[in-house]
């Protein structure tokens, strides 16, 4: 404990009073919570005090001295020490009693019910989704009514372009089929049986049928859907007192919840899910 003391202090093994004395009003002056504002410049303090005391008690144990009064200054700054470390316990402890009960707000009441809610919705639209794409598809009669020339690339290369349909549906779709809605602007739209999610675009043209895949839709990104619908059924039985489940309760009301939100409010698929897709 006195190595690592000498270590604090900087100083070698068997150094004098006077040397520990002298470099002890160096770094009291150096750490004090008054003039250095450093977070850890109170727990650096306390640190130096203890190290002081340890040092002290060591030289007097092996070169007995007349004891001589403390000085003011070591007087004055004997009980800042107290009331520091005092002051930093107070403080761990308010810490503490925040954090239990900032837990017990997220277990607990409207909070908690609302993580439930969402946890309980996630699951049913995911075992939803996972039924889209075992059960067989059907297809929608549609107009294309216009499309844009302006191209964007899709993630997979492809080059795309928004289409627009005589009931008011929008898709990006490949931009080489506007050729083939100038021929023929009738079109069925391939859809999932329940949630009614659209996944393509079936052309008629010159005796051909094409299959024109839809981008930018939830369909063609499940594959991000998915992780944002299991993290508030995850985190509703994960709840250890930690910060990973603090944030995972926070991400799962807000981020994993309105995503929700939007998914299911968007093309109807609240109503789709509620009729079982009959409707």
């Amino acid at each position: 404990m006195r190595g690592s003391a000498y270590n604090v202090f900087g100083l070698n093994p068997g150094a004098s009073e006077e040397e520990i004395r002298k470099r002890y009003r160096e770094l009291v002056k150096k750490f004090h919570p008054d003039v250095n504002k450093d977070a850890n410049a109170e727990k650096k303090f306390i640190e130096i005090q203890e190290s002081y005391e340890q040092l002290m008690s060591g030289n007097k144990e092996q070169i007995p001295i007349e004891e001589t009064p403390e000085t003011s200054f070591e007087t004055e700054y004997s009980e800042y020490r107290n009331y520091a470390r005092e002051q930093y316990q107070a403080r761990k402890k308010k810490e503490a009693d925040d954090l239990e009960k900032l837990y017990v707000r997220l277990q607990t009441g409207p909070i908690f019910l609302l993580h439930k809610i969402t946890a309980i919705m996630s699951l049913v639209v995911m075992i939803a989704l996972i039924l889209d794409l075992i059960l067989p598809h059907h297809h929608v009669s549609a107009i294309i009514s216009s499309y844009s020339t302006e191209t964007y690339q899709s993630m997979n290369g492809n080059l795309v372009s928004l289409a627009k349909t005589s009931n008011g549906d929008s898709f990006f779709l490949n931009a080489f089929a506007n050729g083939f809605f100038d021929i023929n602007p009738f079109i069925k739209i391939e859809k999932t049986a329940i949630l009614h999610q659209s996944i393509s675009v079936l052309s008629y043209g010159n005796n051909v049928l094409q299959v024109i895949p839809i981008h930018f839709s939830f369909y063609w990104a499940q594959f991000v859907l998915f992780p944002f619908l299991l993290i508030p059924n995850i985190f509703l039985l994960y709840r250890k007192k930690d910060a990973f489940f603090i944030m995972g309760s926070y991400f799962s009301r807000y981020a994993s919840g309105i995503l929700l939100l939007y998914f299911l409010i968007s093309q109807d698929r609240w109503y789709h899910l509620l009729t079982l897709g009959f409707y």
